[in-house]
C-alpha cells in the first residue's frame, strides 16, 4: 500500500511538472507574439487565406505548399486579423508539439527524457521564432510528432488502433507539407532494416496506401509543384558545414551575432556528438533502449542527409526545411542527459548551451537589431500622408505585399522586380499574382498620377531597388523622403 501511494505521488509530481512546462511554453510563445508586423510570407499567408476556399486551393496548387495550414488561418480569420490572432495558430501549435516530444520520450524511455527533451523544444530560440510566425512550420511539428508517436505506440503490439491514428496524422502532416514525406522514408526504412518483422512493415505498408489513397485528389497538385521547383527555385546549394550549422542553429536560433554563432556552433556540436557517441556505445552494448536510439537516428538523419542529397541536385535545404528533425534530437539528447553511465558530464557539457540560448532569446525578444521591418509604421506613414488619388510602388515583393494587407484600401503596384529574381523564384511570382494583381510596368504604372510614392524595403535585390530609386530620381522630382525602420518612403511629382 504505501509503495502504491508513493507512485501515485510520483505521477502527481510529473504531471505538475508537465504542466508547469506546458505553462511556460505558453507564456514564452504569446511573450510579445503580435509585437512585430507581418513581413513578406505571412502577409502572403493572409492574402491567400483571406480568399474563398475554393479559390484558395486552387491558388496554393501554383504555390510549393499543399492547403491546410491556409484553411486553418482562414478558421482564425474569423476572429480579426491582428498579429497576435494570425499567428495563434503557428503558437499553439509548437505547444502541441512539445507536448508530442514528452509523449514520446516518455513511451520510448521514461518520464525525465520525456520532460527534459520538451524543456529543450519549449527555451529553442528557433522554435519560438517560427511559434511566433504566420506559416505552416510549427504544424508541421506537430503533425509529425503526431506521426511519430502513433508509430511508436503501434509497433510494440500492432495495434490496428493506433496505426488509424497515425493514419489520421500521416494525411494530415502530408497536407501540410512535403517536409513531411522524408519521415514517412525514416519509418520503412527502420521497420525493413531494424525492426524486421513482417507483420508491422505490412501494416505500415498498408496505413501508408490508405494514406496515398486519401492523398489522390492533390497528388496531381504535388508532381506539377515538384517539376516547377525542380525548374527554378532560390536556394543556394548547401554546404557541408551546413549540417552542423543546422544541428546548432534547432539550439539556438538565428539571434546570434557572429562571435557567438561561431560559440553556439562549438559548445552545441560537443553536447550533440558526445550524445552520439554514448548511443553508438548503447547500441553495440545492447543497451534496452536499442531499438528506440535507432528510431531516433533513423527519424533525425533521413531528413537531414536526404534533404542535403537532394539539394546537390536541386538546393531546397534550409533549416526550416528540415525542422522535423529538431524533434527527434532534443530526444536523443534528453536521453543522453539522463540514461548514460556518466550522465553528469554530457549535462555539464549542455550548461553553456543552455547559455547561449539564454542570450540568444533575450536577443529575439528584445534587441532590435533581430526585430521584423516594421512594415505596418510604414504603411501607416503613407496611409497618413498621401492623397486619395495616389498609387504606392513597389520594386519588390517585400514591400508589396505588407502593404496590400496595412494599406488594402490604397493603390498598391508591384513594378516588374529584379529579373534575377524572377527567373529563380517562378512559383512565388505565380502566387503573388495570385492574390493581388499583375505586375505593372512603371510607364503604365505612373501614367496619368500626379504624385506616386516609392517604398523601397532593402531586405533583397539591393542593387536593383537602389538603380529604381536612381531611375526615379532622374525622371521625376522628388517631393519628400523618410526612414521608418529602415524602409525607405519616397514621394515624386510625375512632371518633371
Amino acid at each position: 500500500m504505501t509503495d502504491l501511494r508513493t507512485r501515485f505521488h510520483q505521477i502527481i509530481a510529473q504531471q505538475n511538472w508537465l504542466w508547469w512546462l506546458v505553462g511556460l511554453a505558453l507564456a514564452l510563445r504569446l511573450f510579445h507574439l503580435g509585437a512585430w508586423s507581418f513581413w513578406h510570407d505571412e502577409a502572403l499567408t493572409i492574402l491567400l487565406a483571406q480568399k474563398p476556399i475554393a479559390d484558395l486551393i486552387a491558388i496554393t496548387a501554383t504555390d510549393v505548399h499543399p492547403p491546410l495550414y491556409f484553411l486553418l488561418v482562414k478558421l482564425f480569420l474569423l476572429l480579426g486579423q491582428s498579429e497576435f490572432i494570425v499567428r495563434l495558430p503557428s503558437a499553439l501549435s509548437s505547444v502541441g508539439a512539445i507536448l508530442m516530444v514528452y509523449l514520446i520520450g516518455r513511451d520510448l524511455f521514461d518520464e525525465k527524457v520525456g520532460l527534459t527533451s520538451a524543456f529543450m523544444m519549449t527555451l529553442s530560440p528557433i522554435q519560438l521564432f517560427y511559434a511566433q510566425e504566420a506559416r505552416m512550420y510549427t504544424l508541421l511539428l506537430l503533425l509529425t510528432g503526431f506521426c511519430g508517436w502513433a508509430f511508436s505506440r503501434a509497433l510494440p503490439d500492432n495495434h490496428p488502433r493506433w496505426w488509424g491514428v497515425f493514419v489520421l496524422a500521416a494525411m494530415l502532416a502530408s497536407y501540410t507539407a512535403y517536409f513531411s514525406f522524408p519521415i514517412f522514408l525514416a519509418m520503412g526504412l527502420y521497420l525493413l532494416l531494424v525492426d524486421r518483422r513482417r507483420e508491422r512493415l505490412l501494416s505500415f505498408v498498408l496505413s501508408m496506401g490508405l494514406v496515398a489513397v486519401l492523398y489522390l485528389p492533390w497528388l496531381s497538385v504535388f508532381f506539377s509543384q515538384t517539376r516547377s521547383v525542380l525548374a527554378s527555385y532560390w536556394i543556394e546549394t548547401p554546404h557541408l558545414l551546413s549540417l552542423l550549422t543546422t544541428l546548432s542553429g534547432f539550439f539556438v536560433g538565428v539571434s546570434l551575432p557572429a562571435f557567438w554563432v561561431a560559440v553556439a556552433l562549438v559548445v552545441t556540436l560537443f553536447v550533440v556528438f558526445a550524445i552520439l557517441n554514448n548511443a553508438r556505445h548503447a547500441l553495440m552494448s545492447g543497451n534496452i533502449h536499442r531499438q528506440a536510439l535507432l528510431w531516433l537516428l533513423f527519424w533525425m538523419l533521413v531528413p537531414l542527409l536526404g534533404t542535403y542529397l537532394v539539394s546537390l541536385v536541386r538546393p531546397i535545404f534550409q533549416l526550416r526545411t528540415v525542422l522535423t528533425a529538431s524533434l527527434p534530437l532534443y530526444l536523443l539528447v534528453g536521453w543522453g542527459l539522463i540514461h548514460v553511465p556518466r550522465p553528469r558530464l554530457n549535462q555539464a557539457l549542455f550548461v553553456p548551451v543552455l547559455a547561449v540560448m539564454g542570450i540568444s532569446l533575450v536577443n529575439y525578444y528584445f534587441n532590435p537589431a533581430y526585430a521584423k521591418p516594421p512594415w505596418d509604421e510604414a504603411a501607416a506613414y503613407v496611409r497618413e500622408h498621401a492623397q486619395a488619388d495616389e498609387v504606392t510602388l513597389h520594386p519588390s515583393e517585400g514591400s508589396y505585399l505588407p502593404f496590400w494587407v496595412y494599406n488594402p484600401a490604397m493603390e498598391q503596384i508591384l513594378l516588374p522586380g529584379d529579373p534575377k529574381i524572377a527567373r529563380i523564384n517562378a512559383p512565388s511570382q505565380a502566387i503573388v499574382a495570385a492574390v493581388t494583381a499583375p505586375k505593372q510596368e512603371l510607364a503604365l504604372a505612373a501614367q496619368g498620377r500626379d504624385r506616386v510614392w516609392l517604398v523601397l524595403g532593402l531586405d533583397q535585390a539591393i542593387d536593383y531597388q537602389l538603380a529604381q530609386k536612381d531611375y526615379f530620381d532622374n525622371h521625376y522630382r522628388l517631393l519628400e523622403e523618410t526612414q521608418v525602420g529602415g524602409i525607405y518612403i519616397l514621394k515624386y511629382a510625375t512632371d518633371k
